[in-house]
């Protein structure tokens, strides 16, 4: 029987495979130089969108896997039961009126069961960069990456945005691709290597 991390890491091979094939495209076809150029500018938001993919799969995975596990109110980390608590509450809506603040406290009483039920979502906040990835782990009781992802990661990010809202200022080779490409790759084993060892660790109980 297949456990969560071999979800995790299925997902994994199938991403690594989208990768390489579009690191593959303009090697393996013959282009002219202006549409080899194309090309190779619009697969970095290509990489970013299977990196996003990831961690949202990744998530919804490890969050069915807790919910599996039937853990209760009174054992559950504090992180998660925030974390599930401002899924469905949104805790960043200004509550002014009081009728408002009623409807909350209603919504969190009706949460607030002996078995709690993990959303299967994530905050992903349009960007998953370095603090990002780093404020869902946290949330999931899970280790942070290593702080030597902060530039990689930043950066692609950095040239997605620009490729993605037509910013024309930026150009990109292979160099850039092949770098990407690689940081998605190595984030995503460690993320599962992380989620793994948290998991075993207890780290979603108090």
């Amino acid at each position: 029987m297949a456990t969560f991390i071999d979800e995790i890491l299925a997902d994994i091979d199938w991403r690594v495979s989208e990768l390489a094939t579009l690191k593959s495209i303009p090697i393996r076809y013959s282009f002219r130089p202006e549409h080899k150029e194309l090309q190779i500018k619009y697969t970095i938001p290509a990489i970013y969108a299977i990196w996003e993919g990831f961690v949202k799969s990744c998530f919804v995975i490890y969050s069915n896997h807790l919910n599996s596990l039937s853990i209760s109110r009174f054992e559950i980390a504090i992180p998660l039961l925030t974390h599930q608590l401002d899924s469905e509450c949104d805790f960043n809506n200004p509550r002014t009126g009081f009728e408002s603040k009623q409807r909350m406290v209603s919504l969190i009483d009706t949460l607030l069961t002996d078995i709690v039920t993990i959303k299967p979502s994530v905050p992903t906040e349009s960007n998953v960069n370095f603090k990002v990835l780093n404020k869902i782990l946290e949330r999931f009781c899970i280790d942070k990456v290593p702080d030597h992802y902060d530039t990689k990661l930043n950066k692609l990010l950095l040239f997605r945005n620009k490729v993605a809202h037509g910013d024309n200022s930026i150009s990109v080779n292979m160099t850039h691709v092949t770098e990407f490409i690689s940081t998605v790759e190595n984030l995503m084993l460690d993320v599962a290597i992380n989620i793994e060892h948290n998991e075993k660790n207890g780290s979603y109980k108090k």
